[in-house]
C-alpha cells in the first residue's frame, strides 16, 4: 500500500464494481479515505476525537490549561506580572479558540447554558484586558484621568481572571457532582444550623441567668465567669467554643468549684453529643445522600444524551445507506450483503461517531456483523435492522422492554394460529418447543423459506437464535387439495 491521493481512493472504490452514479452519491456524503488510512489511526481522525468539545478528552485538556493558568496567576501575585505576560496571552488564546469551537458546534444554543455564558464573559474580559485596552492606551495621547480610569479597569479585569479556576467544576465531572451535592444539601444544612442556633440561644439565656448573674460565687474566677457567661452573646460564643471542643475542659474545671461535678460533666457531654457529633453525622449523611442523588441524576442525563446521539446517528446512517443503495434495495428495504459491505467499507467517520456513543468497533467488525446478519451471504440484509443492530451493540435491555417484546411475540403467534385455523392446517410445531421457549416464535420473511425460532432473551440485550423449522413446504402441501377443490 502506497501513499495515495483521492484518485487512489476512487480507484479503490471502483475496484468493487460500483457504477459511477453510486460513486457520486458516496462523494456527496463523505470524503473517501485511502487504503492505508482505513485503520482509524490517522492524524485527521485523532484530531476529530480530541477537538470534540463534548468528549472527555477535550474537557480534560482544557481543565489542565485552567490549572496551569491558576498556577501562573498565583506566581504573578507573588513575583509580578512581568515574566508571565506571554503565558497570559497563550492562555487567553486557548480559551478563545475553545469558545469558538463550542459556538461552532452548538450555534445559538451556546448562549442558553449558564456555564457557556460564564465562559463567554471570562473570555471577553480577558480579551479586553490583554488585547483591546492596551491598544487604546497606546494609540492615544491620553490625559492623566483617562489613563487612570483605564488602569483601574485593568486591575478589575485581572482580578476576574481568578474566576477561571471555577471552570474546573465543569471540566472535571467528579468536582461538578460534588458541587451539585453540596448545593442540594446546603438548604438542609442551613436549617440544621438554625436549629443549633435556637438551642444555643435557649441555653445561653439559662447560663446567663444561672451562672453569669452569680459570678461572685466563684471568687477569684469571677472575671472568667463574666467573660464566659456575662451576657447572652458571650454565653452563645462560649457554647459555640464548647461545641467545637475548644477550651471546654477549663470551663468544666472552673464550674465544678461551685456546682456538682456530675451535673457539670453530664450537661457538657450531653451538649457536645447533641450539637457536635449528632449534627456532624447528620450533615455527613445528608451530603452523602445528596452526592448519590446527584450521581444518579448525572447518569440519567448522560444516558438520555447518549440515546439522543444514538438516534441521530441511526437516522443519519439509515438515510445514507438508503441513498447509496437506492438502486440495489427492494421494496422492503433489503439489500445484498455485498452492496452493504461496499457502502460501509472505508467509512472512518462512522467509526468515530460510533465511538462517541460508546461503541468501539473497526471495519472488520462491521463487515463481520453483515456476514452474520446475512447468514454468511445467503440472505438479504434489511437496512433498518442492520442500522438498529449496529447502533445498539452496547447497552442493556430492561425487564420492561423484555416483557414488551414477549407480549409482541405473543400477539404475532396468536395471529399465526388464527391464519392456520382458517387454512385448516395442523400446527407443524411441537408443543414442547413452545413450552421450552416460553415466548412466541420469531417469524422472518425473506426469499428463503419462512423460519420460526425459539427465543433466548437475556438482560444484556435481545438476540433471536435457535431451532429453525420450515413452514412453507408444509403450508403448500396441506393447502393445495382444498384450494384445488375450491
Amino acid at each position: 500500500k502506497k501513499q495515495s491521493s483521492v484518485l487512489n481512493s476512487l480507484s479503490a472504490w471502483t475496484d468493487t464494481g460500483e457504477d459511477d452514479q453510486s460513486q457520486d452519491k458516496k462523494d456527496k456524503y463523505r470524503e473517501l479515505v485511502p487504503d492505508d488510512e482505513r485503520e482509524g489511526n490517522t492524524l485527521k481522525e485523532r484530531l476529530k476525537v480530541w477537538l470534540d468539545v463534548e468528549s472527555d478528552n477535550f474537557n480534560i485538556m482544557v481543565g489542565m490549561v485552567i490549572m496551569a493558568n491558576a498556577i501562573v496567576i498565583g506566581l504573578e501575585t507573588d513575583i509580578g506580572p512581568g515574566p508571565f505576560t506571554a503565558f497570559e496571552h497563550l492562555f487567553n488564546t486557548v480559551f478563545f479558540l475553545e469558545m469558538c469551537l463550542r459556538i461552532r458546534l452548538l450555534g445559538n444554543g451556546y448562549f442558553k447554558e449558564p456555564w457557556n455564558i460564564f465562559d463567554f464573559f471570562l473570555v471577553c474580559s480577558g480579551t479586553l484586558d490583554l488585547w483591546i485596552l492596551p491598544l487604546i492606551t497606546m494609540g492615544s495621547a491620553s490625559r492623566v484621568f483617562y489613563r487612570f480610569s483605564v488602569m483601574r479597569m485593568l486591575r478589575v479585569l485581572r482580578l476576574l481572571r481568578i474566576l477561571r479556576v471555577v471552570r474546573l467544576f465543569r471540566m472535571f465531572q467528579q468536582l461538578y457532582l460534588i458541587m451539585q451535592a453540596f448545593n442540594k444539601a446546603f438548604q438542609i444544612v442551613l436549617l440544621m444550623g438554625l436549629l443549633v442556633l435556637i438551642l444555643d440561644y435557649v441555653c445561653a439565656i439559662m447560663l446567663t441567668q444561672g451562672i453569669g448573674r452569680n459570678a461572685q460565687m466563684f471568687g477569684d474566677d469571677e472575671g472568667k465567669i463574666l467573660h464566659w457567661f456575662g451576657s447572652i452573646s458571650k454565653s452563645m460564643q462560649t457554647l459555640f467554643l464548647v461545641m467545637t471542643l475548644t477550651n471546654w475542659d477549663e470551663i468544666a474545671f472552673t464550674l465544678v468549684k461551685v456546682f456538682p461535678s456530675s451535673v457539670v460533666y453530664l450537661s457538657l457531654v450531653l451538649y457536645i453529643m447533641v450539637t457536635s457529633y449528632t449534627m456532624l453525622s447528620l450533615i455527613t449523611g445528608i451530603i452523602s445522600e445528596s452526592l448519590i442523588t446527584a450521581q444518579q441524576e448525572y447518569r440519567q442525563r448522560r444516558e438520555k444524551t447518549m440515546d439522543e446521539k444514538k438516534k441521530d446517528l441511526a437516522f443519519e446512517l439509515r438515510q445514507f445507506l438508503e441513498d447509496i443503495c437506492e438502486d440495489e434495495k427492494d421494496d422492503y428495504n433489503n439489500v445484498k450483503p455485498e452492496d452493504l459491505k461496499t457502502a460501509m467499507r472505508g467509512d472512518q467517520e462512522v467509526l468515530v461517531k460510533l465511538a462517541s456513543i460508546g461503541i468501539i468497533i473497526d471495519e472488520h467488525g462491521i463487515l463481520g456483523l453483515i456476514e452474520k446478519l446475512s447468514n454468511q451471504g445467503q440472505n438479504l440484509v434489511n437496512i433498518d435492522y442492520f442500522v438498529d443492530k449496529l447502533t445498539n451493540l452496547v447497552g442493556g435491555a430492561t425487564a420492561s422492554s423484555v416483557m414488551d417484546l414477549k407480549f409482541d411475540m405473543h400477539k404475532i403467534n396468536c395471529k399465526l394460529d388464527a391464519i392456520m385455523k382458517k387454512l385448516e392446517i395442523e400446527d407443524p410445531f411441537p408443543m414442547e418447543i413452545k413450552e421450552e421457549a416460553q415466548v412466541p416464535a420469531y417469524v422472518q420473511h425473506h426469499q428463503a423459506p419462512v423460519k420460526r425460532s425459539s427465543l433466548r432473551i437475556s438482560h444484556g440485550g435481545g438476540d433471536a437464535i435457535g431451532v429453525q423449522n420450515s413452514m412453507r413446504h408444509s403450508l403448500i402441501k396441506d393447502s393445495k387439495p382444498r384450494f384445488a377443490e375450491e
